[in-house]
């Protein structure tokens, strides 16, 4: 551990000598990523979408979108350059510290040209290999680097419930996470060594990498660990200290509370990207150190910085705390507002109940739930049970297809989920007990083409007669049948759910129910603009709830009704300045 320490302060020497150094790279790789990568795919999206003549991707028509030859083209040449970005960011990250361990002067121009003599590798067939790396260092890279251009792709998190609803499903994502942990560690030194050997191939590298971290894995780790717990402590340290002036203010001279938040809040931005720039920088120190075996001790040479070289950047630094501080007292103000987004329970409230029963629609409305999400079918005998899933074998164990079955026999079954069991529910009795309890249901309609030409002229009547057509809201993923309904009964709120969506949209429905994962500020912005409502599913953790409470979305559809109550009453309540800008760190970072 003696030796790990010694590398450890030797990476901070190096970083803090040459800071003017890293401050110019940082900014650089910033400038370009923002002025230039990411224009760059909005503007070949753009293209993409006029060439192939759709508005926006949905997964109703992706497969369409993705063969196109001028898609494909484009997405080649979209994933080339990020793969050139990341070796770019990274390589230049990791020439500079093996120089500046060595005691060898180098040029930016010297580490350009020396990168560029790579990039014939990206017109070949180890482009392969180098796209299957970063995928394998993409989970740990999005936790060691938060700011940088991994942060833009993200998982769907309904892929993961899915898979972690059940027993096996668990025990298989925890292998494939180990397994895909211990390969991207294993695999972690390859693009160290394939920027700074200049004959190396990327194959090469990466069986250089495979032996070199073999007795070395758990050191590694350590490292890592290390690294990322120190910075954590120094952020935590550095919010504390900085924060207090605000404590302090809001109590005792309350109107100074906006200004002083917003400073605040500029200034923690700034030292959070900077803090984060410095763990890319010691992630490449280390790396290098690890694999290079570089001596201990201080460079040969030391970098002469001129006091005058610094006032530029320092005039940069404070326009934009300047520029920060601004937009924060507007973002603050808004803040005050208390947020009005819709509560809705997830297929009713699965805690102690099986979903889409009676016993988690009575729970969804005594936790307080505005609406409570219901999955209904057409039967074979042209009835509505409430049931998610085609077939039955989920949560009951057996063969059978809801679509093949009557409503009597359907009742008849018993269900089961996390040790709970219940029975099956038609939608009359799902409305009675809702009606008797007070509470709108929002019916999602599971079409699986076997429905009876009237389907949805009796699910029209149905609501007519249980008098709540203008109180309940209805969606589903066929956007044809969602269209009819509408024209049907134009005083229901119907609504369309998607799984993706990518680009603008304008629908001619209510509201759109979309996947957490493809909701962006512009969606949102676009969405109140046309003042179509935007539901957002399925949030089941803190941070998301918090996120899209606070952006005054129409609903959040969840499995914990009782955490989202809380955390919009949290908001509603005029909390401290304080408390609001720690949340926006927290979520931010």
């Amino acid at each position: 551990m003696h030796k790990e320490g010694q590398v450890m302060r030797q990476a901070v020497y190096n970083i803090y000598m040459y800071r003017i150094d890293y401050i110019r790279v940082f900014a650089l790789i910033k400038l370009f990523q923002f002025l230039l990568i990411v224009p760059m795919t909005a503007i070949v999206f753009k293209l993409m979408l006029r060439v192939t003549g759709y508005t926006h991707i949905t997964e109703q028509n992706i497969q369409s979108f993705m063969v196109h030859p001028f898609v494909i083209s484009m997405i080649i040449l979209l994933i080339m350059l990020l793969l050139l970005f990341i070796y770019y960011e990274m390589g230049f990250l990791f020439l500079m510290a093996f120089y500046q361990q060595r005691g060898i002067r180098y040029r930016y121009l010297d580490i350009w040209q020396q990168l560029n003599r790579k990039v014939i590798s990206f017109f070949s067939i180890q482009v392969i290999l180098l796209f299957i790396y970063i995928a394998l260092l993409w989970p740990l890279a999005s936790v060691i680097f938060p700011l940088t251009l991994t942060q833009i792709l993200l998982i769907p998190h309904f892929f993961t419930d899915e898979i972690m609803s059940s027993l096996f499903g668990r025990l298989l994502y925890a292998v494939v996470v180990i397994v895909l942990i211990i390969v991207g560690i294993r695999s972690i030194l390859a693009l160290p060594i394939f920027a700074i050997q200049p004959k190396i191939s990327l194959f090469r590298s990466l069986i250089q990498s495979w032996r070199l971290s073999k007795q070395g894995l758990f050191k590694i780790l350590g490292l890592l660990a290390m690294i990322v717990a120190v910075h954590l402590l120094v952020m935590l340290g550095i919010t504390l200290i900085s924060s207090l002036p605000l404590y302090i203010l809001e109590r005792l001279i309350p109107s100074t509370a906006l200004v002083t938040a917003a400073i605040t809040l500029a200034f923690l931005e700034i030292v959070f990207v900077v803090l984060f720039s410095l763990l890319q920088a010691m992630f490449s120190q280390v790396l290098v150190s690890f694999t290079y075996n570089t001596p201990l001790g201080k460079s040969r040479f030391t970098p002469k910085f001129r006091r005058r070289r610094n006032k530029p950047l320092l005039f940069i630094v404070f326009f934009v705390f300047i520029a920060l501080s601004v937009i924060n007292i507007i973002s603050l103000e808004k803040s005050v507002y208390a947020p009005d987004t819709k509560i809705i329970a997830h297929r009713g409230y699965t805690e102690g109940n099986v979903e889409n029963t009676i016993s988690g629609l009575v729970s969804a409305a005594s936790a307080g739930a505005d609406l409570i999400e219901a999955d209904i079918q057409q039967t074979v005998d042209g009835q509505f049970v409430v049931f998610h899933d085609r077939t039955l074998r989920r949560l009951t164990g057996k063969n059978g297809v809801i679509a093949n079955m009557t409503l009597g026999e359907l009742k008849t079954l018993t269900i089961h989920s996390n040790g709970f069991n219940d029975k099956i529910s038609s939608l009359d009795d799902f409305i009675e007990i809702a009606k008797a309890l007070n509470v709108s249901l929002l019916i999602e309609l599971k079409v699986h083409g076997k429905e009876t030409e009237d389907v949805l002229p009796k699910l029209v009547e149905k609501l007519k007669a249980y008098k709540v057509l203008d109180k309940y809201y209805m969606q589903s993923s066929d956007p044809q049948m969602m269209s009819q309904l509408k024209k049907l009964a134009p005083n229901l709120r119907v609504g369309i759910v998607y799984a993706l969506n990518i680009g603008p949209m304008d629908e001619t429905v209510d509201f759109i129910s979309l996947e957490e994962a493809w909701v962006t500020d512009q969606l949102i912005a676009e969405m109140k603009q046309q003042k179509t409502d935007l539901f957002v599913w399925t949030l089941n953790n803190d941070q998301s709830l918090h996120d899209f409470i606070r952006k005054n979305v129409n609903g959040v559809i969840t499995d914990l009704p009782d955490v989202a109550l809380k955390l919009r009453k949290k908001q509603n309540q005029r909390e401290y300045f304080l408390q609001r800008i720690l949340n926006l760190l927290q979520f931010m970072f």
